[in-house]
């Protein structure tokens, strides 16, 4: 009785200002008072309502611009709006790297598998070690031989293609920044794993898929807050706690956070069961590292095997999660390994299970007319709004942001980032997020 109280409300208020000439005038809880009140049109706030915006018009996403401790999310309409899901094909997929394997699917000479990028089929091949991709247009696609592949490719328009941490990944429209620049200093700081992930020595154990009923941007969105943990992951806490977590963002288009140190908590991915990777730096067997590559991929980067996924859009309410549980070659031999592994891609599997659960619930409560945009956490929503404004930079493609590359967040201080879980940056430039590092660390030793 309530809640049809209150959609009632809304649905009347809706009304108002759409019959009213008038702005709508939002008062900002906890913001500073030199910000507020924020102004948006009554286009701006209805539209999200009714789920019908002109997504292309830049006042629709300045809540979202924002600073995170007085931002509003983006509106509930890019959940479910046919226009937008075209609209982010084109601007979003299409001029952003995209992450379209593993390459421990393509390690040797002829290895060729079917993709695809929002819903264009691609063909992904290894030619005497390069890595080359095509727009696939004729259908379903079987080879075993080079020459076979050869021949099926000739005539084929060639993809931009590129390869790090373990990925290959495709830009569609050949506009994107290179993309070690896309990656900013991710692969610098991760270089110890970036040499793990690229060689021979990794095996996939483990692959399925899940078809899901939620938007993309929703799965990437929960994997990005984790203030979720306790209620819905409580045996995830055990290993990787939330008092152990901080943001682990420096400059490049991704997001995310780390775990130091990981516990003992007798689950399945608890640290030492498994030898873990060799050569990575020796604080890294107490770390996990959980990252989103933008636009399409996220993982979490424990000492000993990781689970990786990978997302394919199909409309604005379904998703394909490609998953795959990866270890090296050494872990293979160590005792009742293969048990071992069976467990920790159940656990991965039902942790996952449990985020579609809630991303479903979520696809759905977005849809509810009461709701239009929701208010950043900014102690651990961070990450979220970093992506949510990547979004905003392609989707407005017209702006001189569309292929910026946000820098590091260090400045913030929400959280500390100290020096034991980053290895250095690396020494040829002098960039933004180093020099903000050695000031951080030299305030910090200052108050110690």
């Amino acid at each position: 009785e309530t809640k049809g109280t209150i959609t009632g409300m809304m649905r009347r208020a809706a009304s108002r200002l759409m019959a009213s000439p008038q702005k709508l005038q939002l008062h900002c809880r906890s913001a500073p008072l030199t910000s507020c009140p924020q102004i948006l049109s009554r286009h701006d706030f209805v539209c999200s309502l009714e789920h019908e915006c002109d997504w292309t018009a830049p006042t629709l996403y300045g809540p979202t611009r924002l600073p995170v401790n007085q931002a509003y999310t983006l509106p509930a309409g890019i959940y479910h709006d046919a226009w937008f899901h075209t609209l982010e094909t084109e601007r979003v997929w299409n001029s952003s790297w995209v992450a379209v394997a593993e390459h421990v699917d393509l390690s040797k000479h002829g290895d060729v598998i079917a993709g695809d990028v929002a819903g264009q089929p691609i063909l992904i091949t290894n030619d005497h070690g390069i890595i080359r991709s095509f727009h696939n247009a004729c259908g379903p696609f079987r080879s075993h031989s080079m020459e076979d592949v050869g021949t099926k490719t000739k005539g084929m328009e060639p993809l931009r293609t590129d390869c790090a941490m373990g990925l290959v990944f495709v830009n569609v429209n050949d506009e994107a920044p290179a993309l070690k620049t896309w990656l900013g200093d991710l692969v610098p700081w991760m270089d110890d794993w970036e040499e793990q992930l690229k060689g021979g020595n990794l095996v996939a154990t483990h692959r399925t898929t899940y078809d899901i009923a939620a938007n993309w941007k929703l799965l990437i969105e929960n994997f990005l807050e984790y203030y979720h943990l306790p209620a819905v992951h409580p045996a995830l806490c055990n290993v990787s706690g939330v008092d152990e977590h901080q943001r682990f963002q420096g400059e490049g288009m991704y997001m995310g956070f780390a775990t130091h140190p990981l516990t003992q908590g007798g689950t399945a991915i608890d640290p030492g069961r498994l030898p873990p990777f060799p050569a990575i730096l020796a604080h890294r067997h107490e770390t996990a590292y959980h990252i989103s590559i933008f636009p399409n991929v996220f993982f979490s980067l424990y000492p000993d095997a990781f689970f990786r996924v990978r997302l394919s859009q199909n409309s604005p309410t379904r998703t394909l999660e490609h998953a795959t549980l990866q270890t090296h070659s050494g872990a293979l031999g160590a005792h009742d390994a293969q048990k071992i592994l069976q467990e920790i891609f159940e656990f991965w599997d039902n942790v996952n299970t449990e985020d579609i659960v809630i991303c479903e619930n979520v696809q759905q409560g977005t849809s509810s007319p009461g709701y239009s945009r929701g208010r950043f956490s900014f102690r651990f929503e961070e990450p979220l709004h970093r992506f949510q404004n990547m979004i905003i930079d392609k989707v407005l493609m017209d702006e001189p942001t569309r292929y910026r590359i946000p820098t590091g967040d260090l400045s913030t201080n929400l959280v500390q980032l100290p020096k034991r879980i980053l290895t250095e940056p690396p020494k040829v430039k002098e960039s933004s997020v180093a020099a903000e590092q050695r000031a951080f660390e030299k305030r910090a030793a200052g108050a110690a």
